[in-house]
């Protein structure tokens, strides 16, 4: 049996990792296949690059993996998907590695897995905003998915009336790409992420003030790292 034949009994709970600078578990999927909304200043600086260039061996079987599950995912494979976890599942992202919402088939399976998990707040930094069409149905998801945490995900490049467009919204926004940046363009205080401006690992589990907020539009600022 070749490789590839090995990898199809992959399921998201094979695939699923802790990771511990945030604190959470995360699923990841490749960049290639599922990074259609990027921007050009998003694919030259994303954090995954110096990974790459470190860890390329490793990583591109995983990412393989990462798709096999994700393509597989139903709501068969992903009840019970916490259960005799030992680490905290109050919170879990998608993706450290990816887009969740690359494609409108993605919709489904967001939904499979917060519906699965009640209990659990999903983080979904996003660039799906990009694509009005899809993006309408991503917000149409939120208002029937509660446990789910959207933010869209900005860098320098993004202009003055796509930030407006966000506000309007009162779409609460993650920005990387510029430490020196205090003031979103729109006139916000920005959230200075105490994980990476402050190096306080594991923060994102416990952390009220930034991109799990859900009393008001916040915009969180990264630090690069």
């Amino acid at each position: 049996m070749n490789v590839i034949n090995n990898l199809t009994m992959e399921t998201i709970h094979d695939t699923m990792r802790w990771t511990k600078d945030i604190g959470m578990f995360t699923i990841d999927r490749s960049r290639e296949t599922s990074c259609l909304h990027k921007t050009t200043f998003c694919d030259d600086t994303c954090f995954n690059n110096k990974l790459e260039r470190a860890f390329a061996h490793a990583i591109e079987p995983k990412d393989v993996r990462n798709d096999q599950a994700w393509d597989n995912l139903n709501h068969t494979k992903v009840k019970g998907l916490f259960n005799r976890k030992r680490n905290q599942t109050q919170r879990a992202r998608l993706m450290s590695r990816g887009e969740a919402f690359a494609t409108f088939d993605d919709l489904r399976k967001v939904q499979h897995l917060a519906n699965s998990t009640p209990n659990t707040e999903w983080w979904i930094p996003t660039r799906a905003w990009r694509d009005e069409t899809l993006w309408h149905d991503v917000r149409a998801l939120e208002v029937m998915t509660p446990n789910l945490r959207i933010l869209a995900s900005v860098d320098p490049s993004n202009t003055q009336s796509e930030w407006e467009r966000l506000k309007a919204e009162e779409r609460s926004i993650m920005f990387f790409g510029d430490d020196s940046m205090t003031t979103a363009p729109t006139g916000e205080r920005m959230f200075m992420c105490p994980k990476t401006h402050k190096d306080m690992h594991g923060h994102c589990s416990i952390c009220k003030g930034g991109c799990f907020r859900t009393s008001k539009r916040v915009v969180v600022h990264l630090k690069e790292h």
